[in-house]
């Protein structure tokens, strides 16, 4: 399933300061681009900045500059408006080549860590159109809940076969740039044990970059509320301002699914019928929802809710990622959910919706 992730990439660099001049030389393939402007671009606490512009002037365009030590940066264009296209890349003294394709697919290459990173970035390209097969092939001929549990089983497979590339890379680019790069962005979808894995490779100077120290101390928070653990309770404002507790509800049902999402959140919407039929067939006695929002205003939150017609309980502190009941739960990427039975033990994370009904026939909570 493809999900939203927490990116808070302040400036990921590990090389010394060394002043030295760089130069992109870039070519590319769609005429429609020709006289349009593409950039670099750096993430800093969530935020985009600008590092540079050029304009595409008959299928090329160039940056040269000076950099103090490399960084990951991204190049892209946006063309047409709703069309963002960004491709991270290593910010480094040499000579760098960029080639556009008439898809949008950026090679990058010319210095040692692009060459790495372009690596990488085939893989992943690789496994994306192998991905994207499969959901064309099967998305119109899921019907039957043998046949949902069945595609379930499979995206399941294709999260394990990517984690596995992300790991790997990360792994024989330990304490790189490049590496840690490819730790941050891909985490999220790992076990715990392979975080802890990875981590533990990690030297002094990768263990100081402040996203690695906050995916440190959520490995920790996950393995307090690993499945089989006890769940952890919060209480947050619903839409009314009142305050609803986890505790309000667990107990009082066989099964709680907590569901954090946000309004601005496309694969949460695209979740949210699946979810809406789910919760209309199978509400009551035996299962309930528990919405949590990681919108930061109350008027989106609220008109999802209203649009689409939400009819379980919501809940939101409107802190974003920084949510209390988002942080107790160590939640880097939407939509994530969270299953507690009537003991209030953690039963499972992120199941799918065919996995859930599976459990509650087997435990006899529905026919």
């Amino acid at each position: 399933m493809k999900k939203i992730i927490l990116l808070l990439l302040a400036a990921l660099c590990l090389s010394s300061f060394t002043t030295k001049s760089f130069l992109i030389k870039g070519t590319v393939d769609q005429e429609a681009l020709n006289r349009k402007t593409i950039f670099i671009k750096e993430r800093v606490d969530g935020t985009w900045q600008l590092v540079d512009s050029a304009v595409i002037t008959n299928g090329k365009f160039a940056f040269k500059g000076v950099v103090d030590t490399a960084k990951i940066v991204y190049l892209g264009y946006e063309f047409p408006k709703t069309n963002n296209v960004r491709q991270a890349f290593v910010l480094e003294s040499g000579e760098i080549t960029a080639e556009v394709d008439t898809a949008g697919f950026m090679v990058i290459t010319g210095t040692p860590q692009n060459d790495v990173l372009q690596t990488y970035q085939y893989t992943k390209n690789t496994f994306n159109k192998k991905a994207e097969a499969f959901y064309t092939a099967h998305k119109d001929n899921v019907v039957t809940p043998e046949q949902k549990l069945s595609f379930s089983k499979e995206e399941e497979n294709l999260d394990r076969e990517e984690a596995a590339i992300d790991k790997r890379f990360a792994t024989d680019n330990i304490n790189t740039l490049v590496g840690t790069y490819v730790f941050i962005n891909s985490f999220y979808n790992w076990t715990t044990k392979d975080k802890e894995a990875v981590i533990a490779l990690f030297n002094a100077e990768t263990r100081k970059v402040k996203r690695v120290q906050e995916i440190i101390a959520d490995v920790e928070i996950e393995k307090r509320v690993a499945v089989g653990n006890k769940y952890i309770d919060f209480k947050l404002p619903g839409l009314d301002g009142n305050l609803i507790a986890l505790s309000d509800l667990v107990g009082k049902t066989d099964y709680v699914l907590v569901d954090f999402w946000a309004s601005w959140c496309g694969p949460c919407m695209r979740f949210l019928p699946e979810l809406k039929t789910f919760y209309a067939k199978h509400k009551g006695i035996g299962f309930e929802i528990l919405g949590v929002s990681l919108d930061k205003t109350k008027e989106p939150w609220g008109g999802a809710v209203t649009s689409h017609q939400m009819t379980w309980k919501q809940v939101s502190d409107l802190k974003g990622w920084k949510s209390e009941g988002s942080r107790t739960y160590a939640v880097n990427s939407i939509p994530c959910t969270v299953l507690i039975d009537k003991q209030g033990r953690i039963v499972g994370r992120n199941l799918s919706l065919p996995e859930i009904e599976k459990l509650l026939i087997e435990k006899a909570v529905i026919k």
